[in-house]
């Protein structure tokens, strides 16, 4: 008798404010083959309601991986990295920051609280299937920084 074993699919938050990067992340992770929950938040605003469990996100599921961008509307990325350190039922999720800033200081201060791993955002669709093979080596085991895109 043949079982099939179905593998959950990987719940990623990806905190992001423009809309062309999430669908190209997408792409990717699905070219990737990866079975992906993908929970997109707009703004810091909404990502900390979320992170601090508030309203409709009180129950919400505890995500796998975190894909921030450093630079938001409302709230900056290294607030919301706080928040989400300082949340114990989000304590051993890894946090992946994503930027367009090439700044060894951005990443070696985020890197210093907390944030597991930091890519540089892409520019073309190339680096984004980077990003997703990045994302694929990330939900499979222990982080590592680098720069995927380097």
């Amino acid at each position: 008798m043949k079982h099939d074993l179905e593998i959950p699919a990987a719940r990623v938050l990806v905190i992001e404010d423009n809309r062309s990067d999430v669908v190209l992340l997408e792409l990717a992770l699905k070219a990737q083959g990866l079975l992906v929950d993908l929970i997109h938040f707009l703004d810091g605003g909404e990502a900390l309601a979320f992170v601090r469990r508030q309203g409709t996100y009180h129950e919400a599921a505890i995500p796998d991986l975190v894909l921030l961008d450093l630079n938001l509307n409302k709230y900056t990325g290294e607030e919301i990295l706080r928040e989400i350190r300082a949340a114990k039922h989000l304590a051993n999720v890894p946090v992946c920051i994503w930027s367009s800033s090439r700044s060894q200081r951005d990443q070696a201060r985020l890197l210093s609280l907390g944030a597991a791993h930091f890519i540089t955002k892409p520019t073309g669709l190339a680096q984004f299937m980077e990003i997703g093979m990045a994302i694929k080596h990330m939900l499979a085991g222990p982080m590592v920084c680098c720069n995927a895109t380097e």
